[in-house]
């Protein structure tokens, strides 16, 4: 009998549920046929659900918890599997991010969502005065898992182009902004991780309706995401993401280079400490 297949539970919330459920399964010494008999499911499903292949839904969750005699284990990856905290228009994007290997964020009011620390990220979210604590909560949950890919073997390339406005807008209780600049400081530590602070002398206007995110995968662009005040929208339209990806190069030719960037962001720290 061939060895199962050896999970990465870094690719994303799939198989993070997957690599969990093989263990409690494991543990309770069932084979997947004899899982797939308690549950009603059959074993290429389970199968499936356990390489991740497939999004398990909230039933099957449910029924493999029952069977294995857990208390909640599995139903704690059900919020990232099924994107609650996020917006259903939006739900597109988070896939698209797992499979680019370069990610370009120009973000021209905020610190982008992938490398927003969680409490910068929770007084984004409590700001919208229509938001309840527990959907508050849910958005950063979903925002941190978003941040899971920076913890695979092989990470993206990261590259933010950020407004210098941002550094000196106050989040929360301004302290929180402080904090965010210091972890960007040392995210900055990776090799992985580039940014470019867009200063008030470039005096470039381009992009600065909104955020925009270009995803890349073996050099070329696949699809792109841009924000606005209402609602987001994922570009996968090849002359309009060409078009997208020509403005983020003006915006990155404006920009300083990722050294002055640092140099400028540590200054901002200092004088703010």
């Amino acid at each position: 009998m061939p060895a199962p297949k050896k999970l990465d539970p870094t690719v994303g919330p799939a198989a993070r549920f997957g690599a969990a459920l093989r263990k409690y399964r494991v543990e309770a010494q069932l084979t997947q046929v004899q899982l797939a008999d308690m549950t009603g499911y059959s074993k290429s499903r389970i199968g499936n659900v356990e390489r991740g292949d497939e999004n398990p839904t909230r039933q099957l969750i449910e029924l493999c918890e029952k069977a294995l005699g857990l208390d909640g284990e599995l139903l704690a990856h059900w919020p990232a599997i099924s994107y609650n905290g996020t917006p259903e228009w939006y739900r597109q994007w988070p896939p698209i991010e797992r499979v680019a290997d370069q990610i370009i964020s120009v973000a021209p009011l905020i610190v982008p969502g992938l490398v927003q620390t969680e409490e910068y990220a929770r007084a984004i979210f409590a700001g919208n005065p229509q938001a309840t604590p527990p959907e508050v909560e849910e958005a950063v949950r979903a925002r941190l898992e978003r941040q899971t890919i920076f913890s695979r073997p092989a990470p993206p390339q990261y590259l933010a182009v950020i407004d210098e406005s941002i550094l000196y807008r106050p989040i929360g209780d301004g302290s929180i902004t402080l904090r965010q600049l210091e972890h960007l400081i040392t995210m900055a530590e990776n090799s992985w991780f580039t940014l470019q602070l867009l200063p008030y002398e470039a005096m470039c206007t381009v992009l600065l309706a909104g955020p925009v995110v270009l995803a890349q995968e073996n050099g070329a662009p696949i699809a792109a995401y841009i924000e606005s005040a209402l609602y987001g929208r994922v570009i996968d339209n090849p002359m309009q993401i060409k078009l997208l990806a020509a403005r983020i190069e003006y915006v990155r030719s404006a920009a300083l280079p990722g050294y002055l960037s640092m140099q400028r962001i540590k200054e901002r720290v200092a004088a703010w400490t």
